[in-house]
Order: C-alpha cells, then structure tokens, then sequence
C-alpha cells in the first residue's frame, strides 16, 4: 500500500516545473478537484471555492518553507531523569518569488490600488491577506504530481522588486502558516496547519 512505510517509487519527485495556486481562506481540496491541478492550469474549480493560478514563478528562488521555534526541552522529575521531552511552539512560514511583474501581482502581494489613467500605488506598510495556497511541483521525466495545502495562510511582501541583468526581476511574498479549522485533527487531537497530497493521490 502507497499509504504505509516502504519502498515506493513513484513517491520520489524531482520539482521541475511548478505553480502556486490561491484561492480564499480555509478552501481545501477533494480528490475530484486535486486531478485537475496541473502547473499550466489558469484556474481550477469554480465560484468561491476557485483556485487561481499566480503566474509565473522564479525558477532560481523556488519556494522555500521555513520552521521557527519547536526547540525540545527536557524534564525531569525527582524520580527519573530525563522522563519527558517538551517542546517549544513552533510557526511556520514560505516565501515565494513571482517572475510576474504585473498590476495582479502588485494587487495580490503589496495591496496596491489603481492610480488614475496609469500605474498601481502601494504602501510600505505590510498589510496581510488572508488565503488558502496550494504549492504544486511537477516531475517532467516521471509525470508525478504532488504539493502541499496551507488553506490559512497570511499573505504579505517581504521585499522590493529585485532587480537582475541576467535573469527576471522578482517579487518576493511570504505567507505564514496558521492553523485550519477545515482540516482534520492529528492524532494527538491537535490542529493541523498543512496537508501533503502525494502522487498517488493524482491517481485515485
């Protein structure tokens, strides 16, 4: 079974060509709708449960997930040592570098607003929005699919344009991961922040 521990081939991914997707916050994904994610997919799903595709992504700075806290602590009693282990509150965050410097990238990652006749006006400020990302990475040599769900995620800029000579300007955003009410429980009875759709699950 593809769902216990185990050699799996088709489990082994390399993240040639990928997309993010958006859709509002707490949006999750069924097995219909998860076929028809593939990277050049404009949207997927219709009305308020939509996904957009953001465009064109940087290949040199793919997403990149990032864990803060979670440092263990051991406790003692008077009885034995080291009897439990404890660990800190851990957040998680990814950044991401859109290629796309278009007016929808502005208005998505920097809040900017429509200027009379031409441009887009932005502020310095960071202002979060809150959505659901879908992260899908494709194998070309294999066809494999898989990508990871953050149905609560606030979504701000975390810098200006980068500019290059010999590759494309990019936006960078990033998005804080924050716990969902739409997902299922651990299995300790925890929230869970996250979920991971395999290749298999693109084949079921």
């Amino acid at each position: 079974m593809a769902d216990e521990i185990g050699i799996h081939d088709d489990g082994v991914l390399t993240a040639v060509r990928g997309a993010i997707f958006m859709a509002k916050a707490e949006t999750t994904i069924n097995a219909a709708l998860l076929k028809q994610f593939t990277v050049e997919a404009a949207t997927v799903g219709v009305g308020d449960t939509m996904w957009t595709n953001l465009g064109h992504m940087s290949n040199d700075n793919l997403p990149e997930f990032a864990l803060e806290g979670g440092d263990p602590t051991t406790l003692s009693t008077w009885l034995k040592a080291a009897f439990r282990t404890r660990y800190a509150q851990t957040t998680g965050t990814v950044k991401f570098n859109s290629v796309q410097g278009d007016k929808g990238t502005f208005k998505t990652f920097y809040n900017a607003v429509d200027m009379t006749g031409v441009g887009v006006a932005f502020s310095l400020e960071k202002t979060p929005i809150n959505k659901s990302l879908f992260i899908l990475w494709s194998d070309t040599n294999t066809t494999g699919r898989a990508g990871l769900l953050l149905p609560n995620s606030d979504i701000a800029f975390s810098s200006l344009p980068a500019l290059s000579t010999d590759s494309f300007v990019e936006f960078s955003a990033q998005a804080n991961i924050k716990t969902s009410s739409e997902l299922p429980h651990d299995k300790n009875g925890k929230f869970t922040s996250a979920a991971y759709f395999a290749p298999s699950d693109f084949t079921v």
